[in-house]
């Protein structure tokens, strides 16, 4: 039996030939809960007709894309893909799929969808992923990710079990898989819905809106005037709050190119708590 499978819910080789809707990924990847529902439920239920046989027998552990503080919209999509399947298998009288995450240590500036595959490669070697070896022991395991560009965190994870001698039969899920050669294709995908720092604002209004790096990565890449301007000054006191403490926690601060911006969200949360203090 082959250890490693792929279950791709799409292929496609240019934007212009997608099967899904390249702005309604762009949304997922900036946070948007029904985006988000919507690929992880077609994920489950395509997953489920196709290898039900292989997971409602064993004990499984699903595994979402491997984040440091901040979820990445790989991760929220999995918790709903998760909910789904796990619908199917114990309404078929199996034992419902666990949860588990890989931490990652290194937050980066690099955009990964503008990177080439040897450009992915160099930057994830300096990227340390952790595998809880005893809690996977004996389970079929199911690594999720939002798609496939040049397999470069499947192939570190792949590495990291077979450092680790880990013989789990192992499923790989994706929405969608890029069957081209241009990696940066990515960019393209993800930035499909937002052109600039307005469009966000239509995302983060949407109820159940999910704080992701990737949205925290814009924000914090943006002009300092046209982030003000255009969006900061929309948002609430509590919504600034969590963007500058999920900034900390996530370790932004380090980062040069960041710390602009971050100063900026810090001084529009202290001007709003002194006029608040002055109303009272």
């Amino acid at each position: 039996m082959t250890q490693f499978e792929e279950f791709a819910l799409y292929e496609f080789q240019s934007i212009e030939d997608a099967p899904f809707r390249p702005e309604q990924y762009s949304r997922m990847k900036f946070g948007c809960d029904e985006a988000a529902r919507e690929m992880g439920h077609q994920i489950a239920d395509a997953f489920f007709e196709k290898n039900a046989s292989a997971i409602l027998n064993r004990p499984c552990l699903m595994i979402s894309s491997p984040f440091n503080f901040v979820p990445n919209a790989a991760n929220v999509m999995t918790m709903h893909l998760l909910n789904r399947l796990n619908s199917h298998i114990v309404d078929a009288k199996g034992n419902h799929v666990e949860y588990a995450t890989v931490p990652r240590k290194t937050s980066y500036v690099n955009d990964f969808g503008h990177l080439s595959g040897e450009e992915r490669k160099l930057l994830l070697a300096g990227d340390r992923f952790y595998f809880n070896s005893q809690h996977f022991e004996g389970r079929c395991l199911l690594f999720v990710d939002d798609v496939k560009i040049t397999g470069t965190h499947k192939n570190k994870l792949v590495e990291l079990m077979h450092e680790q001698q880990l013989k789990n039969k192992t499923f790989f899920l994706y929405f969608a898989r890029y069957t081209g050669d241009r990696p940066n294709i990515e960019s393209e995908i993800n930035f499909a819905a937002v052109k600039s720092i307005k469009d966000l604002n239509r995302i983060v209004v949407e109820p159940n809106h999910h704080m992701t790096a990737r949205k925290i990565k814009y924000i914090l890449s943006a002009a300092p005037s046209e982030l003000y301007h255009d969006f900061l000054r929309f948002r609430s006191y509590r919504y600034l709050r969590a963007l500058y403490f999920n900034c900390l926690n996530e370790g932004y601060y380090k980062i040069k190119e960041y710390e602009t911006n971050i100063a900026l969200i810090r001084n529009v949360i202290v001007y709003n708590e002194n006029a608040n203090s002055v109303q009272l």
